[in-house]
């Protein structure tokens, strides 16, 4: 079956060196197999969407030299037949049928009573406060949960299967948000089900969503998810060890394109992490042809060190 994948940003902030990362190692895995790409945006949270982060995802594709196979090729295109909110009906659609299954419920809880309540029950995760209460889905003030029971099955990228526990790392999350909106995690299968990937990349901090994920797949009879294989990949850390975040500092994409005339600086660092040797490497075009995804490094790559090499 041919390999298909996606690059999936979120126009919430600037995107950041650590975005670029990710888009790279998915581009290099779908062409190094003549695969399929396609560009989904995940414009759900709309308080923090903005056009000019929109514009800054196609501006960042565009300077790395990453092209795509489907999705927008540009802001007006986006809008008009791309956005997630036109595929409201879709993810309410899906909602629906685990309401039959009574895999919902209800929940009323404040972002700080799940917080005092975790720290009670000497949980990380949402302890299941409103389970089994019985409260009205119909109420506006009222997010809808999942009920996760088990641990699921997945296949990571070389097709070896291995065993996640969304139970415990991600616990009973969210489907619809108080505001009635969609989650990222139901509107994230729906999408990838209906562009049918078969090959998902993104960085080690989202395997629990990759859990969560495959559970809705599976009470949802989403055969070809459950199937999927997953590439969870090492990050770029700050200088504390913590994962980058979208901003407008020295760390965002944006900078460096006003920094560097061209993202070789960029393609030789990353060269380093993918077991090769960064002398005559100026484009991601230089990458494909050693590029191996078991020599991928699994240690984070720090943002000094980039900086450090290109001060």
């Amino acid at each position: 079956m041919k390999l298909r994948t996606r690059i999936a940003p979120t126009p919430s902030g600037y995107l950041h060196l650590g975005n670029a990362w990710s888009f790279v190692l998915t581009w290099l895995a779908a062409r190094s197999q003549n695969g399929h790409i396609h560009l989904r945006i995940d414009d759900l949270d709309a308080a923090r969407y903005r056009d000019e982060y929109l514009e800054d995802i196609f501006e960042t594709l565009h300077w790395l030299g990453l092209d795509w196979d489907s999705g927008p090729h540009d802001l007006t295109e986006f809008k008009s037949d791309y956005s997630q909110q036109l595929r409201l009906s879709r993810y309410h659609e899906a909602l629906a049928l685990l309401q039959a299954q009574g895999k919902v419920y209800a929940c009323s809880c404040s972002r700080e009573q799940i917080r005092r309540d975790a720290e009670v029950a000497r949980h990380s995760v949402y302890p299941g406060t409103c389970r089994e209460k019985k409260l009205p889905f119909n109420e506006v003030e009222n997010a809808l949960r999942f009920r996760v029971d088990a641990a699921v099955k997945a296949r990571d990228e070389s097709g070896k299967v291995f065993e996640l526990h969304p139970e415990r790392d991600m616990g009973d999350f969210v489907l619809r948000q108080k505001s009635g909106d969609p989650s990222y995690q139901l509107a994230s299968v729906m999408d990838d089900v209906d562009a049918r990937i078969n090959f998902v990349v993104r960085g080690l901090d989202l395997t629990p969503s990759t859990g969560a994920q495959l559970s809705l797949a599976q009470s949802l009879a989403l055969k070809s998810f459950s199937q999927a294989r997953f590439w969870h990949h090492a990050l770029m850390v700050d200088d504390g060890g913590e994962k980058l975040s979208k901003s407008e500092g020295a760390e965002s994409i944006r900078a460096l394109r006003q920094k560097f005339s061209d993202p070789s600086p960029l393609f030789r660092f990353f060269a380093r992490h993918l077991g090769m040797e960064p002398n005559g490497i100026f484009s991601v075009q230089d990458l494909l042809g050693g590029f191996r995804v078991e020599k991928v490094a699994t240690m984070p790559l720090k943002l000094s060190d980039f900086w450090g090499g290109n001060a």
